[in-house]
């Protein structure tokens, strides 16, 4: 099941590049890059204004630098005076302007390398090049101006829903904001069964499993921070993937979307732990996509279960409002500014959805004894499932062992 553990790269993105055409390195800089330059630089003038210069070079020495200039970006031969040097072959930079690969695909998966700066050199370009391709603006604060409610009035970012509540406002909320909380679409009752079944689950999971996530705590002991495909141990929590109010919900933004039982992780649960020092059980603000492949997975709904209480003691989950909507920077905790930043408080039962490029994140908890559990399943559409085959993940490249024996999803083997 899945090819995390067989440690192949990223398997997808060569079946799936076929069905995108192949940029020309030199062709786009000469051609392409001005065509669209004139078409979109309102939309990154401001953005670039000041940046450091980058630079891309292809095997037998091609290489052009991307200058942000008060026109847009201009690129001109070489690299001399590049701050930032990005080496890559002509099918790599060809799928980093698909979206295939992100810049942090790119070099995780050692298919560019850094010849002079740093990859945060290059991901401060990376907003501003995928809206010059595909015409969408960067995310501001600008989005306040479009958080409106059906009646044109401010959106209110922690409205909660209640199960029969209006779904055409429902929608709305999803497709303005980014996400949606649903009160009470599960009991009490049920969610302490499936609870229940999480902690035998969590029973039979060991450090080293593939398809699980471990992290060590302040105390040195490893914990379990995820755990996918949760079919393997509990036919309960697999048939989940079906159950019709999750579905219902799931789909009020795009009728086509289907459940991913059998790949991307399948079902799957977050399990917040305290005290956690190393490893990813608690993650920065990021997106599903983060190392590319955006065109195969998205749209994307993440359907979670809540099964306790989440508050800023518990964990929580954390979303930038409309987000999904932009391209986006990297931030970190703190970056946000005057963005719309939400933290949603949830309790037993609730049903939360949010977008897979919606911005979001899971900050660490602050209670000692902290441990909220949320079950997990995603909904994409059918090409997803055409260019991902079953008990796999287009992330699949970040879960096997590197050159050195390191695995990502064991905080101990770094």
């Amino acid at each position: 099941m899945g090819t995390d553990a067989v440690g192949t790269g990223l398997p997808w993105v060569e079946a799936i590049e076929a069905s995108f055409p192949q940029y020309s390195f030199v062709g786009f800089h000469i051609g392409q890059l001005p065509e669209l330059n004139a078409r979109n630089k309102e939309l990154v003038v401001d953005d670039l204004a000041g940046v450091p210069p980058i630079a891309f070079r292809i095997p037998g020495g091609a290489a052009y630098t991307w200058l942000a200039m008060p026109d847009g970006i201009r690129a001109v031969e070489g690299d001399a005076d590049a701050d930032t040097l990005v080496e890559l072959d002509e099918v790599t930079f060809s799928l980093y302007l698909h979206d295939l690969l992100t810049a942090s695909g790119s070099v995780r998966t050692g298919r560019a390398t850094l010849a002079r700066g740093s990859l945060t050199g290059w991901k401060r370009w990376e907003p501003a090049t995928r809206t010059l391709i595909s015409g969408k603006p960067i995310y501001t604060e600008a989005v306040w101006d479009t958080l409106v409610d059906r009646n044109g009035g401010p959106l209110d970012l922690f409205q909660a829903f209640s199960p029969d509540g209006n779904q055409d406002e429902m929608r709305h909320f999803l497709n303005t904001a980014g996400y949606l909380h649903i009160k009470g679409v599960y009991t009490p009752k049920e969610a302490t069964t499936f609870g229940a079944e999480v902690e035998i689950v969590r029973s039979k999971t060991t450090p080293g499993d593939p398809f699980s996530w471990w992290s060590l705590n302040a105390a040195g002991d490893e914990v379990v921070t995820r755990i996918n495909y949760l079919g393997r141990y509990s036919d309960m929590l697999q048939q989940l993937s079906f159950e019709p109010r999750m579905t219902r919900y799931a789909t009020l933004g795009n009728p086509e979307l289907r459940v991913c039982d059998d790949r991307l992780d399948g079902p799957m649960v977050f399990i917040k732990n305290p005290g956690v020092v190393k490893g990813d059980g608690d993650l920065g603000w990021h997106v599903d996509d983060g190392i590319g492949g955006h065109p195969v997975m998205c749209p994307l709904i993440q359907a979670g279960i809540q099964l306790d209480h989440a508050n800023a003691a518990n964990g929580q989950l954390m979303v930038l409002a409309g987000s999904h909507r932009y391209t986006k920077h990297w931030l970190s905790w703190g970056e946000e500014g005057n963005l719309p930043r939400v933290a949603l408080e949830t309790e037993p039962g609730d049903l939360t959805l949010h977008y897979g490029d919606t911005m979001h994140s899971t900050p660490p908890p602050t209670a000692p004894d902290a441990g909220r559990r949320a079950l997990y399943y995603k909904f994409a559409e059918e090409k997803t499932f055409r260019w991902v085959p079953s008990g796999c993940h287009y992330n699949d490249a970040l879960f096997h062992a590197d050159a050195t024996g390191k695995v990502s999803t064991r905080a101990t083997t770094y």
